[in-house]
């Protein structure tokens, strides 16, 4: 997923995160005053902190210097005490001087809105204030650009397209802006723009990882996974300390089935930093290898980790199902539904849930026996692939499977010599196409297993 778990990592499974830019703005400031001006105090400048502030700050303190001056050098000791550990405090205090001695100053307006969206605050407040740094100056493409993030990250995706198309159209070789509009095609479910616009960040910037792994979560959402692996792979060749592209490039593997490859991403994205979600994704992934100990453990540790997130509550319980819990399945369900009332899965599941526990009862099953002749056509105490333990556990496959077999057999004695071979050949391979295909997202077992019943049916009329 682009990383907002849109991992663009979704998604994300798959997060999309949209880049901290203010830090890096190149805004070149002279101050007016002769009296107090510094060749050093420039905004944008390539000085360090230390040497920075101090410059700055004897402009700011000689309160004979014109308000405009003090106002701006207060806006560069603002931007330096931003690249500080803890200094995003003294920042905001530095440019609420600014504004009140100079409340013309867009640079001040539009670095205190950047500010205060990077900080994680109010981002009403932020594009108010971004949306004065634009009245103020209407040419600044980077406030555009930076109030175009906000709008993203409040969902309002076409006033944030609205923004980058005039940044964009102000500067038109801003990688990141390009990058940043591509995002928010890629959270409207446009994949198409969103890689037209990765694209052109690309090629303005080639050293772009972030947007590497933006594109691979748009190419695996029109699922071509194999360019998402490729994006995710020269993502962690730039900047191979960054988990979510392991855990992206993890979900473009599982997509294509490779679920050893995919576990192997899970792994390396968990050793850099252990979170809920790449828990939750390797967990899917060996409940669909059959691995079901492995699954649960993951996804129990994932909510140990965060007891909120609703996605694996959701899988969880599609993983109880399988190992014939209903109870546990259906509880799971509901607490997916209470963090998620949206979630359509976890609405149909608790649907699905509720009615086999109205017809079969919540205990857990044991596992039937074919020579009771209310089972499967093989025994269950035996079973030992993880197809065969999903049919034991479940009623309606049990007896699907039974079915299957007896009309397997009374074709067999209908069919000549000829018809008999072709017939055992396309039999062994609806078996082993089953034992393969399980546990892939899309294979539907139940679905399957109907159509080679009416298949076999067909052949006795």
């Amino acid at each position: 997923m682009c990383g907002t778990q849109a991992s663009a990592q979704a998604p994300s499974p798959a997060k999309i995160s949209l880049r901290a830019f203010f830090l890096s703005a190149a805004i070149s400031l002279v101050l007016a005053s002769p009296a107090a001006a510094s060749t050093e105090c420039v905004l944008g400048s390539k000085a360090a902190p230390a040497e920075l502030i101090p410059a700055c700050s004897a402009i700011i303190d000689k309160t004979a210097n014109p308000a405009s001056d003090r106002s701006a050098a207060l806006v560069v000791r603002a931007e330096a005490n931003a690249r500080t550990l803890g200094g995003q405090s003294q920042a905001l205090r530095d440019l609420d001087r600014a504004i009140a001695l100079d409340g013309r100053n867009a640079k001040a307006w539009r670095l205190r809105g950047d500010l205060l969206r990077e900080a994680g605050g109010d981002l009403g407040r932020a594009a108010a204030d971004l949306t004065k740094a634009i009245e103020l100056d209407p040419q600044d493409a980077e406030a555009y650009e930076s109030r175009g993030v906000v709008y993203t990250n409040q969902r309002r995706l076409d006033r944030a397209l609205a923004d980058y198309d005039v940044a964009i159209r102000l500067k038109p070789d801003d990688a990141q802006a390009w990058s940043d509009r591509g995002v928010t095609y890629y959270l409207g479910g446009d994949n198409e723009k969103a890689i037209r616009n990765f694209d052109e960040a690309l090629r303005l910037d080639p050293n772009r990882p972030r947007t590497y792994t933006n594109r691979g979560a748009a190419w695996k959402k029109l699922g071509q996974n194999d360019k998402s692996v490729a994006d995710n792979t020269e993502a962690i060749r730039l900047d191979p300390k960054q988990p979510e592209y392991y855990d992206n490039r993890g979900l473009a593997y599982a997509a294509m089935g490779e679920y050893d490859k995919a576990i192997a991403d899970y792994d390396e994205a968990i050793r850099r930093e252990r979170r809920a979600n790449f828990l939750t994704n390797r967990g899917d992934s060996y409940q669909f290898k059959g691995e079901l100990g492995a699954a649960l453990s993951d996804y129990d540790a994932a909510i140990e980790l965060d007891p909120n997130f609703a996605k694996t509550y959701n899988n969880r319980a599609v993983l109880y199902k399988k190992m014939g819990e209903r109870k546990k399945a259906l509880a799971d369900y509901e607490t997916a539904l209470k963090l998620d009332p949206g979630n359509e899965n976890a609405a149909n599941g608790r649907r699905a849930m509720t009615a086999e526990i109205a017809k079969f009862g919540a205990e857990p099953l044991r596992p039937l026996n074919a020579a009771s002749g209310n089972g499967p056509s093989f025994d269950c105490a035996t079973a030992k692939r993880e197809v065969e333990k999903v049919i034991c556990a479940d009623p309606q496959l049990g007896v699907l499977d039974r079915r299957i077999a007896d009309a397997y057999a009374r074709v067999l004695k209908l069919a000549n010599k000829r018809s008999a071979g072709e017939l055992r050949r396309t039999q062994r391979d609806f078996l082993a196409t089953r034992n393969a295909s399980f546990g892939r997202p899309d294979y539907d077992l139940k679905k399957i297993m109907q159509q080679r019943l009416q298949k076999l049916n067909a052949m006795e009329s």
